[in-house]
């Protein structure tokens, strides 16, 4: 079950975390990834809205075949699953466990290959 959590977890990172690479669609450099890095650890009151518009994002993103792909995968609504993959990332951002490196795994992996992210509180 936890496999399958994390792996889900992924997939919705994936398609959620689109506001976490440049407007072009390529991935933050190091320094980008830094700044903004700061801003989540330094400014906890903004996790909440910076969840809530990575999780808009990644439902707008999400074709009707991939919401149905995060539901079965997931066993949860797809809102719900695509919060929780946001939760993560930037959780695990603000503790400093996600670092540039994590990063750019994630940006760099291709579609068939997920970046596992774990529940950081």
């Amino acid at each position: 079950m936890q496999n399958r959590i994390q792996f889900f977890a992924a997939l919705i990172t994936a398609v959620a975390m689109s506001s976490l690479v440049r407007a072009d669609g390529g991935a933050w450099n190091r320094e980008t990834f830094e700044y903004y890095a700061s801003i989540i650890r330094k400014q906890p009151v903004t996790h909440s809205r910076i969840i809530q518009a990575c999780t808009e994002n990644g439902l707008a993103a999400m074709t009707d075949r991939a919401r149905t792909e995060v539901e079965r995968d997931s066993g949860m609504p797809p809102e719900k699953a695509t919060a929780e993959g946001c939760r993560r990332m930037v959780k695990g951002i603000a503790s400093g466990a996600v670092k540039y490196e994590a990063y750019r795994a994630w940006a760099d992996a291709p579609d068939d290959k997920r970046v596992v992210f774990p529940d950081y509180k």
